[in-house]
């Protein structure tokens, strides 16, 4: 039998088939591309065009962990509105940040949250959920967590944590065998240490044993991989390959730390009515609120736990790393905050959250002028526009759009000498170091804790957390860097889910008179 007619044809068939889907899928791309430059409602806004036509500009710059510095030089050669990715503007003049965050209605956002930090699992809570309903239901339930009339509650457990830290401290000083310590690692354990505590009156020890637990070391080990996840999110077709950027020799940490959660939660519901001392928990699940039915119940209880924790780690671990490089950076600044703290307290128990630590004009401003420059909340925190007005420019419903506190707080249009720690800045003008070059800054635009319905509810107490751990530390220590180091934050931070931050040596010097 003759098959070469068959084969002819069929060959013939499969040809037309390949040609025509080439085909079919080059007309879909051309048209998506003209309809994306010329015709989507974000088309007449300036940007790259790759970030015009795909999401590949967005990821790149994301995978990379210089998003914050991306974008800030984005904003300097396009302008105050960036077109970032097909459906998405980043912002940064201060009347922008107040029109997306700001707004409300009935106490919910008007601008909704994303899926940005959707992780697949629907765990909710106060953070990541992004239904402001939900998200309303909890914040209204622990805001009384986060009252000043609380925070009193809680001030011995930050004293607690940072006397032990100053202690450790003052033994390592003593060691021939250790010239300095590593600021980034005891910045994270003391943070983390007295964040869980504060949390749910778990006791860590990390800056006992001198070594990571199980959260600190998930957090650590996937925070590249918590981008890969939220950036392959725009990449629905290749999503399965977000798993090959996973650290495989840390997996087994997900399930250790799950477990560690639960255990802890069950461990604490267990303790109602009879903990060392009131947290966060208290708010969390009140002692006459239902105990939980199911797993699913513990799970979003968890959730909620780990959130706050989290945020009370994160953040205060960054603080305290970032002040007191800055200040060792600027030695004359370091002088000036260490006369105001050891002339103001005449003894270290003297140390305390109340009128004394709050009024030392200098270091607030030197807290400030890190949250300046440093700002923790450099995602962008994506919204969805309702359809409204930004910066006076009409957002179409669905478009997604988000902020940079980064560039803001960096641009010399709002900040002189924006690159420079500053803290005089801050100062009111009848501080004798009152700078008049800084009078045009535009200090009430900066909102490091952002704002409307989902600011952070924890600012006060990061407040009192940071002004405690400079004055106990300074009035205790004299700190240096070590010698013959190179840092340099503006070229050496990374920025994945959080900061990445190049390990600097220091040293804790006990002023001997003290």
């Amino acid at each position: 039998m003759n098959f070469q007619p068959f084969i002819e044809v069929s060959g013939s068939t499969t040809i037309t088939l390949v040609t025509t889907s080439l085909s079919v899928i080059f007309a879909y791309a051309l048209t998506r591309v003209i309809y994306l430059l010329y015709f989507h409602p974000l088309c007449h806004f300036p940007g790259p065009k790759l970030a015009a036509i795909s999401n590949l500009w967005y990821a790149h710059h994301w995978l990379s962990g210089r998003w914050p510095w991306v974008i800030e030089n984005a904003l300097h050669t396009y302008g105050s509105v960036v077109r970032i990715a097909p459906n998405e503007l980043a912002f940064f003049t201060p009347q922008a940040f107040t029109d997306i965050y700001a707004p409300q209605h009935k106490g919910l956002e008007a601008f909704v949250k994303t899926d940005f930090q959707n992780r697949g699992k629907d765990l909710g809570g106060l953070i990541w959920e992004e239904d402001p309903v939900k998200h309303r239901q909890v914040a209204k339930k622990i805001a009384p967590a986060f009252s000043a009339r609380f925070l009193r509650t809680l001030e011995p457990i930050m004293h607690e944590h940072m006397d032990y830290f100053v202690e450790k401290m003052i033994q390592i000083s003593r060691s021939d065998e250790i010239t300095g310590v590593p600021l980034g690692r005891w910045t994270n354990w003391l943070a983390m240490d007295m964040s869980a505590d504060l949390a749910w009156n778990e006791k860590m020890h990390q800056m006992r044993n001198m070594k990571d637990s199980v959260n600190l070391d998930v957090l650590l080990s996937f925070n590249y991989f918590s981008t890969v996840l939220q950036v392959f999110k725009r990449f629905p077709l290749i999503r399965p390959l977000q798993y090959l950027f996973a650290p495989f020799g840390k997996i087994t940490l997900f399930a250790q730390m799950e477990k560690a959660t639960r255990d802890s939660v069950l461990g604490r519901i267990a303790k109602t009515g009879r903990t060392e001392h009131s947290d966060y928990f208290d708010y969390i699940l009140p002692a006459d609120a239902p105990q939980p039915k199911d797993e699913g119940e513990l799970l979003h209880i968890g959730s909620v736990a780990l959130q706050v924790m989290f945020a009370g780690w994160g953040p205060m671990a960054d603080l305290f790393y970032g002040v007191l490089v800055l200040l060792l950076e600027n030695p004359e600044t370091l002088q000036i905050l260490i006369e105001e703290v050891r002339t103001n307290f005449a003894k270290y128990h003297e140390i305390g959250i109340g009128q004394t630590l709050f009024s030392l004009p200098y270091l607030h401003a030197c807290i400030e002028e890190t949250l300046r420059i440093l700002p923790s909340n450099n995602t962008g925190l994506p919204r969805i526009s309702p359809g409204a007005v930004v910066d006076g420019k009409y957002i179409s419903k669905g478009s997604h759009v988000q902020s940079c506190i980064w560039a803001l707080g960096r641009h010399s249009d709002y900040f002189h000498e924006p690159l420079l720690f500053k803290p005089q800045r801050w100062l009111p003008t009848s501080h004798p170091l009152y700078d008049p070059a800084f009078a045009n800054d535009h200090l009430k635009s900066l909102h490091p804790f952002s704002l409307g319905p989902r600011i952070c509810m924890g600012r006060e107490a990061a407040w009192a957390q940071s002004k405690l751990f400079l004055a106990k530390v300074l009035w205790k220590f004299d700190v240096v860097g070590v010698k013959g180091q190179k840092i340099d934050l503006e070229n050496d931070l990374l920025h994945y889910g959080f900061f990445e931050k190049p390990e600097y040596q220091v040293q804790f010097l006990p002023v001997l008179s003290r």
